[in-house]
């Protein structure tokens, strides 16, 4: 299994925007994919209302934060490739959308370039992002960003997390875009499960897929 290295993934997905240049618009993941449904689980779970304030963690080329755009007072997209990061404005600058803030960030270092504790970010979403950071940088990052939640507020993370043994599920490796650990790292479903109860949350998790998941926690 390959090492963790953020500098790695943000080129494999500023590569990815350069491929995008070349073709047009970024393409939306198709609606009967694991990707998708999972993206649409998050923003119903999010229960967004018309003052809350969303951070989007990974946003990417921030297909579901614009999603959320319509539906609350402001949405914060953060992500280490900045090349994503224009395609992101791009798109919102073509959909009049007023209220998003696209910065360069991480799960680690979330305010590397955006005070976010002056927004009262009462919302915080992962959309096939936090799998990237082994278990240990998962658990840091994930309390960090806890702290920066105004209460009562909620955080949903759907992405890879496994349900069952994913050596039973190789078949369907590629369907839930897992790369076998080259620069994912998923953990298990209860690993989150209980990160978020320690620290003080209430939790609940749906199953997607054998190896994909939605996690809702409150914090009140």
């Amino acid at each position: 299994m390959s090492k963790y290295d953020r500098q790695k993934i943000g080129e494999m997905f500023d590569g990815q925007s350069t491929d995008r240049d070349r073709t047009g618009e970024p393409g939306q993941a198709s609606e009967d994919s694991v990707l998708y449904r999972v993206g649409k689980l998050v923003l119903s779970e999010l229960s967004l209302g018309k003052e809350d304030i969303l951070l989007d963690v990974g946003t990417g080329c921030g297909e579901w934060a614009l999603a959320a755009a319509a539906r609350c007072r402001r949405v914060i997209g953060l992500d280490i490739s900045s090349s994503s990061l224009d395609h992101a404005r791009v798109r919102a600058d073509k959909l009049g959308l007023a209220n998003v803030i696209f910065a360069l960030g991480s799960f680690e270092e979330p305010q590397a370039h955006i005070d976010l504790s002056s927004h009262r970010i009462n919302r915080m979403a992962a959309v096939y992002a936090l799998h990237h950071l082994p278990d240990d940088l998962k658990a840091r990052s994930i309390k960090g960003l806890a702290s920066l939640l105004t209460r009562p507020g909620r955080m949903v993370v759907g992405d890879l997390m496994f349900f069952e043994d994913p050596a039973l599920h190789t078949a369907a490796f590629e369907e839930v875009d897992y790369d076998g650990g080259e620069t994912d790292f998923p953990c298990k479903a209860d690993f989150l499960t209980d990160l978020f109860q320690n620290l003080g949350a209430e939790v609940v998790v749906r199953r997607v897929h054998p190896l994909v998941g939605v996690v809702t926690a409150w914090f009140v």
